[in-house]
């Protein structure tokens, strides 16, 4: 049986061990987090023939050492919104012009992050790491970017949301992987659970006032899956299979996603122009990925493609890239 000196030896090398493990995770996670991301913007035409869509030359949005992440495009398709920390320590949300090129600072809190940010009719929301809960979904007039208030009346910590305009938002809730559906009026708790093992990807669907999220199962597939608010019915579309987590919507009903380096398309038809009343359950398809493209780094400086998003007017879809983790 080992003394008290020993023990105490035991715990003291357990803790250099542990130290330095630390230090070493922590010295990844600067050098990952040092090569940053940036957001590009490319054309995208629709042709009749297949894969039906095509890509023009990619315009710069941010090349920089950094994080500019996390795009979204406007209610009308003018302007793009993305989470940076270009002015310190802390992200800020930020939109890009679209026609004259112009980044303008949406949020300014030195002390708090924000992430995530969606722009509709409504105003600018987007997740805030602050206060109790950790993580919560804010909102800001589209001219008042001093009042911000709560999105969400639920203290679940929010990683990302999707919201259905005078019907609800769906939550990911930071911490468990779970999703939680909170209808307008309503406060959302436990009671209110939708989905565990869900991806970070959601997505509101207004032709069909349903949501898309990931279920990630336990055989490894992870499937694309309709959220119904009302009947509380779940429906599987497509497995991503070796793609990203991250997928996009067009508003015409394609489904666009990564795979490596290769852009692909995936049509679901109840989206275009769709009835709001649709009761059919559309037959999962699990083979039917297109090939659009194959993208090339924008820059010696980008290595891989991750996030992606589609304007509403069809006119650009906006690919974020990695940087390369070198000295800049």
């Amino acid at each position: 049986m080992p003394t008290k000196k020993q023990k105490t030896n035991q715990y003291n090398n357990f803790g250099n061990i542990l130290k330095t493990s630390l230090c070493l995770l922590a010295g990844v996670t600067a050098q990952v987090s040092a090569a940053g991301y940036d957001i590009w913007l490319y054309p995208v035409a629709k042709q009749a023939e297949a894969p039906h869509w095509r890509l023009g030359e990619p315009i710069r949005v941010s090349d920089r050492p950094g994080y500019d992440n996390q795009a979204a495009f406007g209610f009308d398709g003018k302007q793009l919104v993305f989470a940076s920390d270009r002015a310190g320590e802390h992200n800020d949300i930020y939109g890009f012009d679209i026609k004259t090129g112009a980044i303008t600072a949406l949020t300014h809190t030195p002390e708090i992050s924000e992430y995530s940010p969606q722009l509709t009719s409504q105003g600018l929301s987007y997740v805030a790491e602050q206060g109790v809960p950790h993580q919560s979904i804010w909102r800001q007039s589209l001219h008042d970017k001093a009042r911000p208030e709560r999105a969400v009346n639920s203290l679940i910590p929010a990683g990302y949301y999707a919201r259905l305009e005078d019907i609800g938002t769906l939550i990911w809730a930071r911490y468990g992987y779970n999703l939680y559906y909170e209808g307008d009026g309503e406060s959302a708790d436990e009671r209110h659970f939708v989905v565990s093992d869900a991806g970070r990807s959601l997505h509101a669907l207004p032709n069909i006032r349903q949501f898309s999220y990931l279920k990630k199962r336990m055989d490894g597939e992870r499937l694309v899956t309709l959220f119904d608010p009302g009947s509380g019915s779940h429906t599987p579309l497509i497995d991503l299979g070796q793609g990203s987590e991250d997928y996009a919507w067009s508003s015409d009903g394609w489904l666009f996603n990564l795979e490596g380096t290769v852009l692909r398309c995936w049509p679901y038809a109840p989206l275009a122009g769709a009835d709001k009343n649709i009761t059919e359950t559309p037959q999962q398809d699990l083979s039917g990925w297109q090939a659009v493209t194959k993208l090339n780094p924008p820059t010696p400086h980008h290595q891989s493609p991750s996030r992606i998003a589609i304007s509403p007017t069809l006119d650009f879809i906006a690919i974020t890239w990695q940087r390369k983790d070198t000295p800049q």
